[in-house]
C-alpha cells in the first residue's frame, strides 16, 4: 500500500499548477481532515470547494496509481466549469481529463472512459452507463458529488454511490454543498445516502474561513401593491375561504384561515378524498366527497392565481387565464376547471384582469427592479447583476419590459424544457450564455432556479430576488452568486401583506434552524475526533438498526441486494425509464439490463413479450389526453403477450372519474386482450419484471427485437426501411438519401460531405452514416 499523502506532500505536489493555486488555511484544513474518509464537506459558497475536491483528487490519483476519478455535478454547465477549473489548475495532461455529456454517443464515451482519469458527468449519464454496463466503476477510487444536499429520496446520486461502493476496489466519496437541509435529519439522510461518515463544516464565523469571507448586503425592499391588484386579490381570497370552509366542514381541514392553510396542505386533500370514496357505503358522503375533489382542486388553482396577482402581476395572472380558457375551447379542461371558469366571482376576475392589462398595469416590483438595476449600472458600468424569479412566464414578462431600457442588456437564463410556444435553452445553449454574461455582451440575467446552483459568475455584483422562496437551501443557493470574489450585495423585492411575508419568515426560520442543526452536528464531530460521546452519537447509532421501511425516504436502495444468477437475465429498457428508479433497482439486483430507444414497449424480455409500465397518475393522464390505447394497441399488435404494469392505485389518486377509470381498465383486458397487472411500487415492478424475464428466457432462447414495423414487399420501400433504421434517419431522410443517391453501395460508400449535400441531412447525422458504414461488428458473446 502506497503511503497517504499528507499536507505538506499536497503544497508541492507535481500535478498542481504552484503557481496558480491559491491555496488558503481552511482548504488545507478540510483536506487534511477528509483524506482516506468518506467525507461531507458543507462550506459556504464561493470558496473555493472546487480547490478541496481538486486536492483529493489528486491525493487519490497518487496513492492509486492507475486509478481513476469522478466529478459529478447536477448540469452540464456546472459539469463544464469543473472540467475547466480542473485544466487551469493541474498539471495533468488535457487528454486525460474529460467532460463525458449526453451529447456523446454511449459507444465514444465508453472509448473515452478508457483513457481518461478525470471524469467530469452529470448524473444522468453516470447513472445510464452504469445500468448499461458500458464501463467498469472497479477502478474509480475517488467519486465526489457536487451539490450533494441532492442526495435524498430517489435522485441518481443515490443510486451511484450504492453501486459505487459496492463495485470499486477502494472506493471514497466526496460530498460538496453549501445548504444540506435545515435539519438534523436531512443532513444524516444526505450522510446515509452518500456512505458517508465525516462531517466536516465550515460556516463564516470560523477562525480559518472569516479572512476570506467578503461583506454581502442584504436589502429587504417592501413594495405596496396598487388598488387594482388588491381588489383582485381580495375576490380571490374570499373564494378561497369558502372552498377551505367546505373542506373545514367536511373535516378536511382543521381551519379555513387562508393564512393559516398552505397549498401543501390541500394537495394532501387528493388521496385522503379518494380513500373516503373508496371506503364509504353512504351514498350522500360519497357524492361530498367527490364535490370535495371538484372544491380542493380549484382551491389550487385560486391559491395559485392569487400568488400570482401578489408576487408576480397582471400579465403572469392573464397568462394563466387564457392557458386555462385555451383548455376549455379545445374540451382538454375537466369538469372542475369548467365550472370555476363558469362561477361569477371568477367572471369578474378576469374582467378586472383584462381590464388592468388594457390599462398596461404591471406589477411594481418591474417598476423597482428597473430602478435598481440602472442605479447599480450607472453606478458600475461593469456590473454583472442576476434576478431571480420563480415563474417562467414572469421571466419573460420581466425580460420584455428591460429590454426598452438604454442601460440594461438582458438575456433570460431558464432550463431546457420547451413550454408550448415558450423555448427553454438547451445546456449548450447556458454554457454559451454565462460565457457571454462574463464578457459583457449582456450585464443582466434573469433566472429560474436552474442559475440557483454552482454557477461561479465572478463578476457578479448584485443579486436580486423578484420574489421571496420559502426553502432556505434555494435561498443560501441564489444569495451565494455575489460576494465570491469581492463584497456583493442582495436585495429581496417583498410585496406587503402577501405570501411574499409568509415565504419570508418561512425561510428565516428553515435557515436559523439549519445553522442550528449544523453547529450541533459540528460540536459532536469534533467531540468524536477527540474520544468523547453523548446521546446525538446514541441516537446516530440507534437509527441505523432501524428496518428500512420505517426510514425517511433516503434509505430508498439499501434494501435492494444483487440476485444470484440475475446476470443470466436480460431486459431491454426504454431510455425513458431511466428518470423512474426501476431500472435502478433492475441494475442493482444485477440484471443484464440494456438501455435501448424503443417506438413500442417500455421493457422487453423476450420477442413475444413486451410490456408498458404506468404510473397511476401517467394512466389517469393518458386516459385523459388519449394516448393510452394508442400506446397499447401497438403493443398488441407487435407482441403476442402484451402485458401492462399499473403501478400504485390509480382510484386513491385521480383526476379522471372513477367509472372511467373502470371502463379503461375493462377495454384494455376485454378489447384488447392485454394482461394488466398491479405493482405497489417501483421495487415490486423491478421485482415482477425480474422474475417474468427469468419465466419466459428460461423457456425461449434467443435474442430481444428492436424493430417492430413489418419490412414492406417493394423494394424501394425495403432500401428506406434499411436506411431509416441508422439513428436519427427517418422515413423522410431516407427518401432523400436515396433519391440523391440512388443505391445503398453509393450512400455507405459516400464522404461525410458527400453526404450533407443531401436535403435534411447535417454533420452529425451524415457522421453517423460514415460511421456505422465502417464499424466493424463485434459478436458480444464471443467477449
Amino acid at each position: 500500500m502506497c503511503a497517504k499523502v499528507n499536507k505538506e506532500d499536497y503544497l508541492n505536489h507535481p500535478l498542481v499548477k504552484q503557481n496558480i493555486v491559491v491555496r488558503r488555511e481552511y482548504q488545507e484544513n478540510i483536506f487534511v481532515n477528509c483524506l482516506n474518509k468518506d467525507a461531507l464537506v458543507v462550506i459556504p459558497t464561493g470558496l473555493g470547494k472546487t480547490i478541496i475536491a481538486l486536492m483529493l483528487a489528486v491525493q487519490r490519483l497518487t496513492e492509486k496509481p492507475g486509478s481513476k476519478v469522478v466529478f459529478l455535478a447536477p448540469t452540464k454547465p456546472l459539469v463544464e466549469q469543473h472540467y475547466k477549473s480542473f485544466l487551469d489548475l493541474t498539471e495533468i495532461a488535457p487528454d486525460s481529463l474529460k467532460a463525458i455529456t449526453g451529447s456523446i454517443s454511449p459507444d465514444k464515451r465508453k472509448q473515452l472512459w478508457e483513457k481518461v482519469i478525470i471524469a467530469f458527468m452529470t448524473p444522468q449519464v453516470f447513472q445510464n452507463d452504469i445500468v448499461s454496463a458500458l464501463y467498469s466503476t472497479r477502478d474509480v477510487s475517488l467519486i465526489i458529488f457536487d451539490e450533494a444536499h441532492r442526495a435524498v429520496g430517489d435522485y441518481a446520486y443515490c443510486f451511484i454511490a450504492k453501486k459505487y461502493i459496492e463495485s470499486s476496489r477502494s472506493p471514497q466519496i466526496l460530498g460538496l454543498t453549501a445548504s444540506p437541509g435545515s435539519t438534523e435529519e436531512k443532513i444524516s439522510e444526505i450522510k446515509r445516502n452518500l456512505f458517508i461518515e465525516h462531517l466536516e463544516i465550515r460556516t463564516e464565523k470560523d477562525n480559518d474561513v472569516n479572512p476570506y469571507v467578503h461583506d454581502v448586503e442584504q436589502l429587504w425592499i417592501r413594495i405596496k401593491l396598487p388598488y387594482e391588484f388588491l381588489e383582485i386579490k381580495n375576490i380571490l381570497d374570499e373564494k378561497l375561504k369558502s372552498c377551505y370552509k367546505f373542506l373545514k366542514e367536511n373535516d378536511l381541514l382543521s381551519s379555513h384561515d387562508i393564512n393559516k392553510v398552505t397549498r401543501k396542505d390541500i394537495l394532501k386533500l387528493d388521496k385522503v378524498i379518494s380513500k373516503r370514496i373508496s371506503s364509504t357505503k353512504d351514498d350522500s358522503e360519497r357524492f361530498q366527497m367527490f364535490h370535495a375533489k371538484k372544491i380542493s382542486a380549484n382551491a389550487i388553482r385560486i391559491s395559485h392565481m392569487a400568488e400570482l396577482i401578489e408576487t408576480q402581476g397582471i400579465n403572469a395572472l392573464k397568462e394563466y387565464i387564457d392557458k386555462n380558457e385555451e383548455k376549455i375551447e379545445k374540451n382538454t379542461a375537466n369538469k372542475s376547471l369548467k365550472e370555476l371558469f363558469r362561477d361569477k366571482d371568477f367572471k369578474c376576475v378576469r374582467e378586472l384582469t383584462y381590464l388592468s392589462q388594457s390599462k398596461g398595469l404591471i406589477h411594481p416590483k418591474i417598476t423597482k427592479l428597473i430602478e435598481i438595476l440602472e442605479e447599480q449600472i450607472q453606478k458600475d458600468q461593469n456590473s454583472r447583476i442576476l434576478v431571480f424569479c420563480h415563474f417562467r412566464d414572469s421571466v419573460n414578462n420581466i425580460v420584455r419590459v428591460l429590454k426598452k431600457s438604454n442601460s440594461i442588456r438582458v438575456h433570460k437564463f431558464v432550463g431546457q424544457a420547451n413550454k408550448s410556444s415558450d423555448k427553454g435553452l438547451t445546456q449548450k445553449q447556458q454554457v454559451q450564455l454565462l460565457d457571454e454574461f462574463k464578457k459583457g455582451e449582456y450585464n443582466v440575467l434573469i433566472g429560474t432556479s436552474v442559475a440557483e446552483e454552482g454557477l461561479d459568475i465572478a463578476e457578479c455584483d448584485l443579486v436580486v430576488f423578484y420574489d421571496v422562496v420559502p426553502s432556505a437551501i434555494r435561498s443560501i443557493q441564489r444569495r451565494g452568486r455575489t460576494g465570491r470574489k469581492r463584497d456583493g450585495k442582495v436585495c429581496v423585492l417583498m410585496a406587503e401583506n402577501t405570501r411574499d411575508e409568509g415565504y419570508y419568515w418561512a425561510e428565516r426560520t428553515k435557515e436559523k434552524n439549519m445553522k442550528e442543526s449544523l453547529n450541533k452536528m459540528k460540536k459532536y464531530e469534533n467531540e468524536k475526533s477527540t474520544g468523547q460521546s453523548n446521546l446525538l452519537n446514541f441516537i446516530s447509532n440507534e437509527s441505523k438498526k432501524i428496518d428500512s421501511s420505517n426510514k425517511i425516504d433516503g434509505n430508498y436502495y439499501e434494501s435492494i441486494s444483487p440476485i444470484e444468477d440475475a446476470k443470466k437475465i436480460e431486459i431491454t429498457c426504454d431510455y425513458r425509464e431511466t428518470s423512474s428508479s426501476v431500472v435502478r433497482i433492475l441494475s442493482l439486483m444485477g440484471v443484464n439490463v440494456k438501455l435501448e430507444q424503443l417506438n413500442v414497449a417500455d421493457y422487453i424480455i423476450s420477442n413475444r413479450t413486451g410490456i408498458e409500465r404506468k404510473s397511476s397518475k401517467d394512466f389517469s393522464d393518458s386516459i385523459k389526453d388519449g394516448r393510452l390505447f394508442e400506446e397499447l394497441s401497438n403493443l398488441k399488435k407487435n407482441f403476442e403477450r402484451a402485458i401492462l404494469i399499473l403501478e400504485g392505485d390509480p382510484f386513491t389518486n385521480s383526476s379522471v372519474n372513477i367509472n372511467a377509470l373502470y371502463g379503461a381498465i375493462s377495454s384494455i383486458i376485454l378489447n384488447l386482450g392485454i394482461v394488466l397487472y398491479k405493482t405497489e411500487d417501483p421495487k415490486e415492478t423491478a421485482l415482477f419484471l425480474y422474475h417474468m424475464a427469468k419465466k419466459e428466457q428460461g423457456e425461449s432462447k434467443g435474442s430481444l427485437k428492436l424493430r417492430f414495423e413489418k419490412a414492406p414487399l417493394s423494394t424501394s420501400r425495403l432500401l428506406e426501411y434499411i436506411i431509416a433504421g441508422i439513428p436519427g434517419v427517418n422515413s423522410q431522410r431516407a427518401t432523400s438519401l436515396l433519391k440523391k443517391m440512388c443505391t445503398l453501395q453509393n450512400i455507405f460508400n459516400s464522404d461525410i460531405p458527400d453526404l450533407t449535400k443531401v436535403e435534411n441531412i447535417g454533420r452529425k447525422i451524415a457522421q453517423e452514416i460514415y460511421k456505422l458504414s465502417r464499424f466493424k461488428y463485434l459478436d458480444d458473446s464471443q467477449n
